[in-house]
């Protein structure tokens, strides 16, 4: 008998229903970062990926929040491209992946989301992360050592003002204020999804607070994920959370064309050209934490070229649509329940236009 995909990745499903479960289709937007366009045509290009999926019936558009540098910044308010996208589309929910809590009121969050919430009929969901480039703490300094406990308090403080509980925080003078937040949301609970990307405490940690998790591979694997997932619902079983109703969902990077070799050549020098302005913001900011000097121009060299085929490889969803199902199966296999498909790495905006059908193609293989 041949072996089954979780068989061969390792993983034993945790339930029957589990098992069935289906893939769901989202976009993600992450700055397109070439400097040959405007940022006022990236945002029409994202509107126009966002009509598209909201046409096809895709899940859900992720929009992250980044702040001064190239890479991401273009989102540097998320909350207001979502207000801009709303009034747009009909079905596609808008969410965060994620609202840098620590650098936040979560009041002010608060606020801004349950406006969208009202203005979409109820289409939001929110994604958090402690953040990590230094430079953005200057919107709060005093948070950065403390970044991780401050993004695990808070987001369970958003959770009481999203649902219209009273919360005190310290006024002028050093006063306590009872705050209750307006407009009110339409949805009475907030679905919370958690970024969580190397760290196997932080998947632990989302299943027993019952949240969902936004992760990517960055540097893994599916074998090495599907044993983070399954962390991830073993924690929520403890907690008393249903295993198998927690959502993981993955970033991948894609371009589904008519054949490979036509996506690599679509994809080798914008791809590599995104993926080396990714790694020296991580670089730079690692070598920094440790107190090291930051790798030499040949180590990243190295670097780059490593990353570059690895993510061809087996960390994308590139190639034809028999490709990226297969990719899909994979990801399935290892616990996985939504692909966020990052379209904006500078590839060309006619190609991705180009590929949009056959990623239409591909989900409705789902």
């Amino acid at each position: 008998m041949s072996q089954t995909l979780e068989q061969l990745l390792g993983v034993a499903p945790l339930s029957r229903a589990n098992h069935q479960r289906t893939m769901r289709l989202s976009f993600l937007f992450f700055s397109d970062v070439r400097e040959d366009i405007s940022d006022r045509q990236k945002y029409d290009f994202a509107s126009e990926l966002v009509l598209f999926g909201d046409h096809e019936g895709f899940e859900a558009i992720y929009f992250p929040e980044r702040h001064f540098h190239v890479f991401g910044s273009i989102y540097a308010n998320p909350a207001i491209m979502a207000a801009y996208l709303i009034p747009q589309t009909r079905r596609i929910r808008f969410r965060t992946a994620g609202v840098s809590l620590p650098l936040h009121h979560p009041a002010e969050v608060v606020e801004w989301w349950a406006m969208n919430d009202v203005l979409s009929g109820g289409r939001v969901d929110l994604g958090f992360g402690s953040g990590w480039a230094a430079g953005d703490f200057i919107l709060a300094p005093t948070h950065y050592s403390d970044r991780r406990s401050i993004c695990s308090n808070n987001i369970e403080v958003v959770r009481r003002l999203w649902r219209g509980e009273a919360v005190s925080f310290e006024g002028p003078e050093r006063r306590m204020i009872d705050v209750v937040c307006y407009p009110r949301p339409i949805q009475p609970e907030l679905s919370v999804w958690l970024l969580v990307t190397q760290n196997n405490e932080g998947f632990i940690h989302a299943g027993r607070m019952g949240y969902n998790i936004f992760t990517m591979l960055y540097g893994n694997n599916l074998e090495v994920m599907a044993e983070k997932i399954r962390l991830y619902r073993e924690a929520r079983e403890m907690a008393g959370h249903d295993p198998a109703t927690g959502r993981v969902t993955l970033t991948l990077h894609t371009l589904i064309l008519e054949d490979t070799e036509q996506v690599e050549r679509a994809v080798r020098v914008p791809f590599k050209a995104y993926i080396r302005t990714a790694l020296d913001a991580h670089l730079d900011a690692r070598a920094r934490e440790q107190g090291t000097a930051p790798p030499t121009e040949e180590e990243r060299g190295k670097i780059l070229d490593y990353s570059y085929e690895r993510y061809f490889k087996t960390s994308a969803m590139f190639g034809t649509v028999d490709d990226g199902y297969c990719r899909v199966q994979e990801a399935l296999a290892a616990g996985v329940d939504e692909i966020a498909c990052l379209v904006d790495f500078g590839v060309d905006q006619e190609i991705v236009r180009q590929s949009l059908p056959h990623l239409a193609r591909l989900k409705s293989r789902l």
